[in-house]
């Protein structure tokens, strides 16, 4: 009973925490607390119609996998890198060539370039490989809706992560500012070795992938307001990567037809009957906790091996 009575407000009081770890991994600032908090506006619209009851206990759980994937996914991404540089032979070089077809380096993307606005996309940029997708997966979590977080987070990341990797370590292919020998509009102040392994991972660009998986799934909510507010921070998110100089104009297109890719791929594994039990054995465990049913198993044996002497006693007798 004490369980049945107490796990709700402790649950609330965990996810709280679990929200302030998220924002303290890459330090977000106030301006990505009002990204998440504009964009949490509508839920309701897009929310299914089941009690936080049954779908908190397993919803937390889901999210704190997601965190201990994304608190410790860096490190992991600096031994890739550290494996790359010292180990992987890239089967093919493409700085040359992308520097010499017309217009890939987005050069049209920067005829205009006012200080607060190269401010901006750095903010962008740097801040939108993780909050686009945390933004989209927490707004899930508010909705109650198991697949939806599961598209979100297939789609958004635990997919691009294993799938994008053959084309990073068979394609070198670096950063537009770097081949063409111009300064890094992002101010980074990399030394020679940092910047030639910052540098290079851009076929397809996975900030264009991120950002763009998002959009597509945010064209199949009920919300405007969160279509909206998706649309302009991620495409600010695409458009971030030509303007400042990172990724070249076929990484974005490649980018946006690998995010496709990821999203249909969601699909089909959200859409399989294997997940559908998934959804139900997710609820079941907030039945559970709700209805105490733990409880009533262990007095229906306690009743049945007390039934069980009595009848024993009737044999003896």
């Amino acid at each position: 009973m004490l369980l049945k009575k107490s796990y709700m407000p402790l649950l609330i009081v965990a996810t709280a925490v679990l929200f302030f770890a998220i924002f303290r991994v890459q330090n977000w600032g106030w301006l990505s607390l009002v990204v998440l908090l504009l964009a949490l506006i509508g839920t309701r619209k897009d929310a299914e119609k089941i009690s936080w009851q049954t779908f908190m206990p397993a919803g937390f759980m889901t999210l704190v996998a997601f965190y201990l994937i994304y608190n410790y996914g860096g490190s992991m991404w600096e031994k890739v890198i550290t494996f790359q540089t010292e180990n992987i032979r890239h089967y093919f070089q493409w700085n040359e060539w992308f520097n010499s077809i017309p217009f890939n380096d987005a050069a049209w993307a920067r005829i205009w370039q006012p200080e607060w606005l190269t401010k901006y996309f750095a903010w962008v940029y740097m801040n939108g490989f993780t909050l686009s997708y945390w933004i989209c997966v927490i707004r899930a979590f508010f909705t109650k809706d198991v697949k939806r977080l599961a598209l979100y987070s297939l789609a958004g990341y635990l997919l691009q992560v294993p799938l994008i990797l053959p084309f990073y370590n068979t394609i070198l292919l670096q950063e537009v500012w770097f081949v063409q020998g111009t300064p890094d509009l992002l101010a980074r102040d990399l030394t020679p070795e940092q910047q030639y392994s910052t540098a290079w991972n851009c076929f397809p660009s996975m900030h264009t992938s991120i950002a763009f998986a998002a959009i597509l799934l945010s064209w199949r909510e009920k919300s405007r307001w969160y279509k909206w507010v998706i649309g302009i921070y991620c495409w600010s998110i695409i458009f971030s990567t030509l303007y400042l100089k990172i990724h070249w104009v076929i990484d974005m297109i490649a980018g946006m037809l690998f995010a496709y890719g990821c999203v249909k791929l969601a699909d089909l594994i959200v859409k399989s009957k294997f997940f559908d039990k998934f959804v139900e054995r997710f609820h079941s465990i907030g039945d559970w906790m709700q209805s105490g049913k733990l409880q009533l198993r262990a007095t229906k044996l306690e009743t049945a091996s007390t039934d069980n002497e009595k009848e024993k006693q009737k044999e003896e007798k």
